[in-house]
């Protein structure tokens, strides 16, 4: 290998250094990579009963499913269908 490709390589390798190091003392990389790994445990093991609810858990309501992922995944279906976007509305009842 020519001496300034060992160099340019080289170079490479200490900024990669730098890069997992700087990532790796980020108190925000550590947060993420644990919600992560107890998202993993909670849907493998399910949820352990005796550790506290978590923040907003107490008043969240567990049926409510209109979140912008359904909305979107009904978009789609809609596309799919051939249907209007935004249907018109119903008729009034008298």
């Amino acid at each position: 290998m020519a001496p300034w490709a060992r160099l340019a390589w080289s170079l490479v390798l200490r900024i990669e250094d730098v890069l997992v190091a700087t990532i790796l003392r980020s108190p925000s990389f550590h947060r993420g990579v644990r919600r992560i790994h107890r998202t993993v445990e909670d849907m493998r093991h399910g949820r352990d009963p005796t550790e506290p609810l978590r923040q907003g858990e107490a008043t969240a309501d567990p049926h409510r499913t209109t979140g912008f992922f359904k909305h979107f995944i009904d978009e789609l279906r809609n596309q799919f269908r051939g249907g209007p976007a935004n249907p018109p509305p119903a008729p009034p009842r008298k």
